[in-house]
């Protein structure tokens, strides 16, 4: 609203000289009533000026140092509100409330704020020329105190004999960190990353993790356990999370290809049988190939005394006969969205969600609405995954492209991602209904890609729930390796990245990890280069549409004979029922985060 008042203020020297000026004029046009009325508020002008300070009674008004009047601080320090007024004098009263009691009784608050959480004060004010009021908010926060991540479930851990581990946590609230590691209450290091060296004799030892900041001193203890032999884990797992069953189907004539899941045995020393019957094959992975329809049970061993089994059932029908006739051109169903952890999972502002994802079938259904609206649905980090289904088969065909999905990949130096653009490749996986039950529950094929030779198969990552809130999510890979999925608190700020629907405190996800190809510019800014071909999210040169400056719309193509089994060797396939996209590359971009292909839609 304009301040009438204030305009009267600045103009009345330029009144007052125009109506000297023209006085003349005025004698001569008004009559004596008027003049007389003219003169009186000239007068009223003049007394409300004096020397540019308005002196009527006008209502205070009060505007925020900070311009918001919402205000940050650590709890147990001070917090000064130092509010400008106009329309004040040395007479104006002042008084800050805070539920429903006093705290203030001046013109700014200076307080000691202990009780972490969110607090309204009210600030009231007034003066002769009547009152006003503001509501404060106050955010006080916990003090930060260093925060010790590591991709352990709990505090214990259990290494082998003669064996090393390295410890290499993420530190929060890292500004001024001092580390010091001590074991068995001997200090042994005061590096950031330490690695433990059992010794030869089995026992338990307790490891302590001190860190600390200008706030004081975090501690971790963790219990490890010396152990001549490490246990042995040796079995075939479900290929969906949608069932607990591990039987394989597939028709006559064509192979399955099966390799468990091992921990403490050499994979490489694995013998297989069949029916009870050795085969003279061993390694970590075999093709049965069932000549007739049947059920197999197929069994490894290792080390002679471990032992997994599981059926193949070799359907009775033939490939022709499972084919499904229909007519919508996109998805219609999607079966799983089980994203790793990422800045777009559990945000209800840019990542839109709703806060309602807090089952599978939530999660699920919001992505297929999503999706339906041609809008970005996340993956997170390596191996998240979403597996869609259509009310009809995908026949392969002699054309270039059988099927295409649609991502937001794009070239070019917008939005601030480098001159390479933004790429984050998702590999695309394939499947038949061979058990005709209208579930994904068969035979996944990965198509292959322009980097398919620098792959590295048979990859696992498992992702630890965060001990607390807004942290990082700390993974640990099937090779020893681990790191973090980044907090990024001014873009994502909701509570965890990890997904609201998985109640377990870890979880892992297998597939194919590609390369890392993205850099930093010079200029700071991240380049997520494009790869070749045969990648969602991805422009390269099978793109069949290149979407609009932000890459909305961007589809690639896909064929269906590029499929392969787990040892890259071909499958021969007829059509399609299920598509898979898995994030396919384990890095990050800096302050962009996490590589995290996103998908909008499926079309075939």
């Amino acid at each position: 609203m304009v301040n009438c008042f204030a305009i009267i203020n600045i103009n009345v020297t330029g009144i007052c000289l125009s109506l000297h000026k023209n006085w003349m004029k005025i004698m001569i046009r008004y009559s004596a009533v008027r003049l007389l009325a003219f003169l009186t508020l000239m007068s009223v002008l003049a007394g409300c000026n004096r020397d540019n300070v308005i002196t009527g009674s006008l209502p205070p008004v009060i505007n925020f140092d900070n311009g918001t009047g919402m205000y940050s601080v650590v709890a147990g320090e001070e917090l000064v509100i130092a509010p400008v007024y106009t329309n004040v004098d040395d007479a104006t009263t002042y008084r800050w409330t805070l539920d429903g009691r006093v705290i203030g009784d001046g013109p700014q608050l200076c307080r000691v704020w202990e009780d972490v959480g969110e607090h309204y004060v009210i600030l009231s004010v007034r003066s002769e020329g009547g009152s006003a009021s503001e509501e404060v908010l106050v955010e006080v926060t916990p003090t930060p105190l260093p925060g010790i991540l590591l991709p352990l479930d709990g505090d214990a851990l259990t290494v082998r004999v003669d064996s090393e581990y390295k410890f290499a946590p993420v530190f929060t609230n890292a500004d001024g960190l001092q580390v010091r590691w001590i074991v068995d209450g001997e200090p042994v290091s005061d590096e950031r990353e330490y690695t433990y060296r059992a010794g030869s004799d089995a026992g338990t030892h307790t490891l302590v993790i001190e860190a600390a900041n200008s706030y004081g001193t975090s501690r971790r203890e963790i219990s490890i356990d010396v152990v001549a032999e490490l246990p042995v884990r040796l079995e075939f797992l479900p290929l969906t999370n949608l069932s607990a069953s591990t039987m394989r189907y597939t028709f006559a004539g064509r192979g399955v290809y099966l390799s468990p899941f091992t921990a403490g045995v050499d994979a490489s020393g694995l013998e297989w049988s069949v029916d009870g019957r050795a085969t003279g094959h061993s390694g970590a992975g075999y093709m049965f190939v069932p000549s007739a329809p049947g059920e197999y049970v197929v069994t490894v061993t290792a080390a002679g005394r471990y032992a997994a089994s599981v059926t193949v059932v070799c359907v009775s029908v033939t490939e022709d006969s499972r084919f499904r006739a229909g007519s919508v051109g996109t998805q219609t169903r999607v079966f799983e969205y089980m994203p790793a952890p990422g800045q777009f999972i559990n945000d209800t502002g840019i990542g839109g969600m709703t806060g309602a994802e807090t089952t599978p079938d939530a999660a699920a259904q919001w992505a297929q609405r999503r999706m339906e609206r041609g809008t970005a649905v996340s993956l997170g980090g390596f191996g998240g995954y979403i597996v869609v289904g259509f009310d009809h088969s995908i026949p392969a065909t002699a054309g270039e492209f059988d099927f295409s999905v649609l991502g937001n990949a794009f070239l070019g130096d917008n939005t601030g991602a480098g001159t390479g653009g933004s790429n984050e490749p998702g590999i695309v996986y394939v499947m038949q209904d061979v058990n005709g039950n209208g579930l994904p529950d068969d035979e996944w094929y990965e198509l292959r890609g322009s980097e398919d030779d620098k792959a590295v198969v048979q990859y696992a990552v498992t992702y630890f729930r965060p001990q607390g809130v807004r942290l990082p999510v700390m993974w640990l890979d099937s090779r020893g390796s681990s790191g973090s999925i980044d907090y990024i608190a001014d873009i994502h700020p909701q509570e965890s990245y990890y997904p609201a629907w998985i109640q377990e405190d870890s979880y892992t996800l297998y597939g194919t990890c590609l390369p890392a190809a993205n850099y930093q510019e010079a200029s700071g800014l991240w380049v997520n280069p494009p790869f070749g071909w045969g990648y969602a999210d991805n422009y390269g040169s099978d793109v069949v549409a290149s979407g609009d400056d932000n890459g909305t719309g961007q589809r690639n193509g896909f064929s269906i004979s590029r499929a392969v089994y787990p040892d890259r060797t071909p499958v021969k396939l007829k059509y399609i029922d299920f598509i898979k996209v898995q994030t396919g590359v384990n890095s990050k971009s800096g302050h962009l985060g996490e590589l995290s292909t996103e998908v909008c839609g499926f079309e075939g």
